[in-house]
């Protein structure tokens, strides 16, 4: 698998999305703005796969180009994201999550000064239920320790996407992880936190009860890799949940 090609624009954000008629507009409206601010030959690209709401044309309405693919598979979308644009740089941003443009401009600083990915401090205000509140302000402080980077918002640039192969498509969650493992592997430059923040959406935290969340972190985390390449057993990222 190659994405290498003559890039003409500086920076190209990327948006996989899945049914996000309801954030879309947010989150592109934010970016474009934050683009703007930097003031640099930009793109911004959503790649609806397979929605069957209005994600595509309330995305066009806010100022994004869109890609429609039919792959139900999120390291495929973004790597379809990536093959279509053109830029130097890379953005890889979750459609329910909101970059501030000091964030972004932050982000891209720490990757032109060398390092080979960034990725910023998750914030997810909103989340209802205390113990909820609590479980997931612990899990990202604990994610934070462990030199993982979110998924919801990566930076980097092309010629270290394109040496690794862009992200592994025989993932079906998680894959982020092991982008950032082959790029650390790589050896071209540090894998950097910046300690500036981004806003995911609660949703998944409030549509299940806080022992459900509890639970259903553990038992994802202590699965091992297998289930990782098992889209039938990650509903928690394939399925709304409709309680």
């Amino acid at each position: 698998m190659t994405f290498e090609r003559e890039s003409s624009t500086d920076v190209a954000v990327v948006i996989p999305a899945w049914n996000e008629a309801e954030d879309i507009e947010a989150t592109v409206s934010t970016l474009r703005d934050g683009l703007a601010e930097l003031g640099r030959s930009s793109e911004l690209l959503v790649v609806d796969d397979s929605s069957e709401d209005d994600t595509a044309a309330i995305a066009e309405g806010a100022g994004a180009t869109t890609l429609k693919v039919e792959k139900r598979q999120i390291a495929a979308v973004r790597n379809a994201g990536a093959a279509t644009t053109t830029g130097r740089l890379l953005v890889f941003v979750d459609a329910d999550t909101l970059v501030p443009s000091e964030t972004l401009r932050e982000l891209i600083r720490a990757v032109e000064q060398g390092a080979a990915i960034a990725g910023p401090r998750v914030e997810m205000p909103g989340v209802r239920s205390p113990v909820n509140r609590l479980w997931t302000w612990l899990l990202l402080r604990a994610l934070a320790n462990t030199g993982v980077l979110p998924g919801c918002c990566l930076v980097m640039r092309r010629e270290i996407f394109d040496a690794v192969d862009g992200f592994d498509e025989q993932w079906f969650a998680s894959e982020e992880v092991w982008l950032v493992k082959s790029i650390r592997a790589l050896g071209r430059g540090p894998v950097t936190r910046v300690d500036a923040p981004v806003y995911t959406s609660p949703r998944k935290a409030n549509a299940v009860g806080p022992w459900r969340l509890l639970w259903q972190t553990i038992s994802i985390g202590m699965s091992g890799p297998r289930r990782w390449r098992d889209r039938s057993r990650l509903r928690f990222w394939y399925q709304r949940d409709s309680s």
